[in-house]
């Protein structure tokens, strides 16, 4: 059942990308792009065997509140910055400073470290949550480094409504700052939940850029998020 949706997706996501571009209409062609992973991921996706949306909160809520614990424990008054993967964290991971004033060294850090000290100091999560999540959208839908906040929060946003666990919507608002919407699964702080942590990371992995969580609020059953770029990973070394 999932490939027969997925086909008819694909092909009609290559007809409105191709219709798109001949018209010259972007709106067309983002959707077409929308399609064609939505219709990727649901080829590959079983159908069978899935949690329900609304048991998932039973079964992660003691690690979000852990996380959240850990935070307040350490009096961690910094902002999140979620990072891209690069060598020394493959999986990427999200830093909370101990204060708003931090310099990060990412040629320091390691997967597995919990306790940065250099720098001013913070708590760095990583494998982050959500990992898995962004590693199913590139598996079923390609690399999504490099293709920009549209792409890669569509390809993620994807993988989401195939796993049952909502959408996302992420727009570049320009001067370096970027909006997100998405239906958080904890309903706890944007870096302790899994379904918000994987579109932040696929932004970062599709902006190549660390990003910083400049302001949250709840917005009925969403989350409305402003991140900030402020740098590669190069630039962090």
């Amino acid at each position: 059942m999932g490939k027969l949706i997925g086909g008819g997706l694909i092909i009609l996501g290559i007809g409105l990308w191709y219709y798109g571009g001949s018209s010259g209409s972007t709106s067309m062609v983002s959707l077409g792009l929308g399609a064609i992973i939505l219709g990727l991921v649901l080829s590959a996706f079983p159908f069978r065997g899935y949690v329900a949306r609304d048991a998932l909160p039973l079964l992660t809520g003691s690690l979000c509140e852990f996380v959240e614990e850990s935070v307040r424990g350490l009096e961690l008054e910094g902002v999140p910055v979620v990072i891209p993967p690069y060598d020394n964290l493959p999986r990427g991971g999200v830093f909370i400073p101990k204060s708003g004033r931090f310099s990060l060294s990412l040629g320091m850090l390691h997967e597995g470290d919990v306790f940065v000290l250099a720098g001013g100091g913070g708590l760095l999560i990583s494998p982050a949550p959500g990992w898995e999540v962004v590693e199913y959208t590139v598996r079923n839908s390609g690399d999504i480094r490099g293709t920009g906040v549209g792409y890669a929060s569509s390809a993620v946003s994807s993988t989401l409504s195939a796993l049952g666990l909502g959408s996302a919507q992420a727009f570049d608002e320009g001067g370096g700052r970027i909006s997100v919407f998405v239906r958080p699964l904890c309903g706890g702080s944007v870096y302790s939940d899994p379904v918000v942590v994987a579109v932040l990371l696929g932004i970062a992995m599709g902006e190549n850029q660390l990003l910083e969580v400049e302001s949250s609020e709840v917005v009925g059953e969403y989350v409305r998020i402003t991140l900030r770029k402020i740098g590669g990973v190069e630039e962090w070394l």
